[in-house]
């Protein structure tokens, strides 16, 4: 007789050895079910729901249980919510013969089992759910694993090689005053890459101050940089301290500079170049200590061109360029944001623990994510919030997506090109026809075509031969 293969998760020198559990209070069905799984997983027995509870407590290797639900003294509903209250991952599929007694849609919707099955039923379907629990419980273990040992770097995610040098920019940048320039498309954590240049700088310990630079007016920009006194314009009813003053010492990271309008970009220069600048109305000149880091998805060579954003002070901003790469371009990334995602949302919003299956880790790593990180992270929240299922599968994601609009949709002339192909045809298998006088063997050979394609196609295209 063979050895029993072990279901094992393995990574490096871990070796993790699981076992399946079978709980039935009939000796004569737990014989059946140890020789139907004996010779595939290693097994261990229970006899009744106490029992059961007992095993699980004192070992940590089990990793989906067939549990029987009427037994004497507690039963196996009680016996499954004691064992996943000791880890929330392990599957139970629930093995009754008494179906009438324990509603399947009731336990699904209360007690979430891996699966509901019937004594009776073909043992081939008992065998492919413990297969497909094993795996399920092997994903969530190695998600887990990969979560823990997944480089977190400064709040970004990631063990991809761009994401790599992206750190290794960041560890250079971070230990001198240089100007920096982040690069790359909305949502790619440009704001993240600023918070961890700063907060591994020897300006920690002072203040670090954001500011868009996007859809604002120039004096609401300068005053929010700059800061403003008491009567200076409209409503200016008091002083105004300015992001410049605020962050004295520490840093100011500017993101999407390059939607600044010229005459804010020409004081920003200056306090680059001499640390002087004024609050809005006032003629005293102010000096300021600060770190500046800089951010945009829009090419500023091509704004410099066109004279909408300044030579001079792209040259003072440029320094080190940081490019962080859109999710599209470092998709083994995804597995790890997902799972890191995931984890955070459940313990924050207090939501049982969902598991996306590997048909939906797949799904996402298919869509190339316009929205990069930021719209990943939206959709794994909907997906959590919103599943029935503490599993979510593949067509789970591509609902979310075809409802928020973002796969495409088909080209609006398709259907007129598809006519146009169908009536091409028509009309070419028409004349080969007529100067066959209809044989069709002479015309599959005009054409190049098999004869039994070109019958095919005549019954397709509705073309009737007299």
């Amino acid at each position: 007789m063979t050895a029993p293969q072990t279901s094992a998760l393995k990574r490096g020198d871990i070796v993790r050895k699981f076992r399946l559990l079978l709980v039935d209070d009939d000796p004569a069905v737990l014989r059946v079910l140890e020789e139907v799984f004996s010779s595939e997983y290693e097994t261990c027995k229970a006899s009744s729901a106490q029992e059961a509870i007992r095993l699980a407590a004192d070992s940590n290797d089990i990793a989906v249980v067939v549990m029987d639900i009427k037994m004497p003294g507690e039963d196996g509903i009680f016996a499954a919510r004691e064992i996943r209250q000791l880890d929330s991952d392990i599957a139970v599929i629930f093995h009754t013969g008494y179906p009438g007694e324990y509603d399947e849609e009731s336990l699904q919707e209360n007690e979430y089992p891996f699966d509901y099955i019937e004594k009776g039923e073909p043992v081939v379907r008992l065998t492919r759910s413990v297969r497909n629990a094993f795996e399920s419980f092997l994903l969530k273990k190695e998600g887990q694993w990969l979560c823990k040992k997944a480089p977190v770097n400064y709040g970004l995610i990631g063990a991809s090689h761009a994401m790599q040098e992206v750190y290794r920019l960041i560890r250079r940048v971070a230990a001198n005053n240089c100007k920096v320039i982040i690069l790359g498309e909305t949502g790619t954590g440009k704001e993240l890459v600023a918070h961890a240049i700063h907060y591994n700088s020897l300006r920690q310990n002072e203040h670090f101050a954001i500011f868009s630079c996007s859809h604002k007016s120039p004096d609401i920009i300068e005053s929010e940089l700059f800061g403003h006194i008491q009567g200076a314009f409209t409503n200016a009813y008091s002083d105004r301290v300015g992001l410049f003053e605020y962050a004295n010492g520490g840093t100011i990271f500017l993101d999407e500079i390059g939607d600044l309008d010229l005459l804010t970009q020409g004081k920003i220069l200056r306090v680059l170049e001499s640390g002087e600048y004024q609050r809005v109305g006032s003629p005293e000149i102010r000096k300021t200590d600060i770190r500046v880091i800089c951010a945009t998805h829009r090419c500023l060579d091509e704004l410099v061109k066109i004279g909408k954003f300044r030579e001079d002070l792209y040259f003072r901003l440029k320094g080190v360029q940081i490019f962080l790469p859109p999710l599209r371009e470092r998709k083994e990334d995804i597995p790890l944001l997902v799972e890191r995602f995931k984890d955070r949302l459940t313990v924050e919003m207090g939501l049982a623990a969902k598991f996306f299956d590997l048909s939906a880790i797949k799904e996402f790593m298919n869509y190339d994510w316009p929205g990069n990180v930021r719209q990943l992270l939206d959709t794994v929240e909907s997906l959590v919030i919103l599943a029935d299922s503490d599993v979510i599968l593949a067509d789970d994601v591509r609902a979310h997506l075809s409802r928020q609009g973002y796969l495409p949709s088909e080209p609006k002339n398709s259907g007129q090109l598809k006519t146009r192909l169908e009536e091409f045809r028509r009309q070419c298998i028409l004349e080969a026809l007529a100067e066959t006088n209809n044989n069709i063997s002479a015309a599959a050979q005009l054409l190049g075509l098999d004869r039994s394609n070109l019958k095919r196609m005549i019954r397709a295209l509705n073309i009737q031969i007299d």
